[in-house]
């Protein structure tokens, strides 16, 4: 999904759209929160603005920021019918076969959305190095290395600082086990944006896999300090900061890593291989069953249980 910027105001260029859609000043407001960040705002604001738009075209708009906002909650049908919605308006609407794309790609159904996806670029080639990257995302997704990176490349061909790209084809290169390559590509998405917590968090990751552990945790220091609520970056700094032996630190990564993403099997998993190494048994068997209740199938999981001679 295209993101906007986050704004804290009413920004210039959402009143201008507002008046030029005919929607006079009173909907800047609703504009802004429209194509803004915030489902929360956005939602009852696009809502609004499809019911008073004044024109076609500001109707269009108002459904595909809409989609994006019910894409970003997860109410992924509510997002198609937006979409569905929006071509019936516009069957030329680039933008809302890349979101189509995007949608299908979360339920799965990637044939579905390479075939949206290759239609936004059809549509608009000039700007598709967005529907490339995600093409290459799901190529990815499904373990085709060898078609992901030719679809990073043909995005990189489009748009040479796209740098989500960027990152996505370094993290294909690692995956490939090619460390220069994708030290390249996260170093090149960074010359582009130094503060981009993504790229920072994936070389760090990088570093990590490569035992630099003061160059880890220093990119990963860096993405925290750009976003708290980061939670794969918690739990990789608290990797390195283990191997360090810096032990009560990486606890208390962990721990908040599990704060901000309690649902997710990974950490508890690796907080308890944390926890069995220092022989604490009581909450690493309590940490791999509760792996075991998020994910049933997760084989190391099952497997650590096993080895330590504990029903699951």
């Amino acid at each position: 999904m295209r993101m906007p910027n986050s704004l804290s105001s009413v920004p210039a260029a959402a009143v201008a759209l507002a008046l030029f859609l005919g929607l006079g000043p009173a909907a800047a407001d609703d504009t802004a929160d429209c194509i803004g960040p915030d489902p929360v705002l956005g939602i009852p604001a696009c809502t609004r603005l499809i019911e008073t738009a004044a024109s076609a075209d500001a109707v269009v708009a108002a459904y595909v920021g809409r989609a994006k906002h019910h894409t970003l909650q997860n109410e992924l049908e509510e997002a198609l019918a937006d979409i569905d919605e929006t071509l019936r308006r516009d069957p030329n609407h680039a933008d809302a076969y890349h979101n189509r794309g995007v949608v299908y790609s979360f339920q799965g159904r990637y044939d579905e959305a390479l075939a949206a996806l290759d239609e936004a670029i059809r549509l608009s080639p000039a700007t598709s190095a967005e529907s490339r990257h995600t093409r290459g995302r799901i190529r990815l997704a499904t373990g085709d290395l060898e078609a992901a990176l030719a679809e990073f490349d043909s995005a990189l061909a489009v748009d040479a600082r796209h740098v989500d790209t960027l990152i996505s084809r370094g993290a294909a290169f690692q995956l490939g086990g090619d460390v220069e390559r994708a030290m390249a590509d996260f170093d090149a998405a960074l010359r582009i944006d130094a503060d981009n917590r993504d790229a920072l968090s994936s070389r760090g990751v990088l570093y990590l896999a490569t035992n630099r552990l003061d160059q880890a945790v220093a990119d990963l220091d860096r993405a925290l300090e750009l976003d708290a609520s980061y939670g794969q970056a918690y739990l990789n700094r608290g990797l390195a900061r283990f191997f360090q032996r810096r032990f009560a630190e990486a606890m208390t990564d962990f721990d908040r890593a599990i704060e901000l993403e309690p649902e997710n099997p990974e950490y508890y998993f690796q907080r308890a291989s944390a926890n069995a190494v220092q022989g604490r048994l009581d909450p690493a068997i309590a940490d791999l069953r509760r792996v075991l209740a998020l994910d049933p199938s997760h084989e190391g999981a099952a497997a650590t249980l096993q080895r330590l001679g504990v029903e699951p």
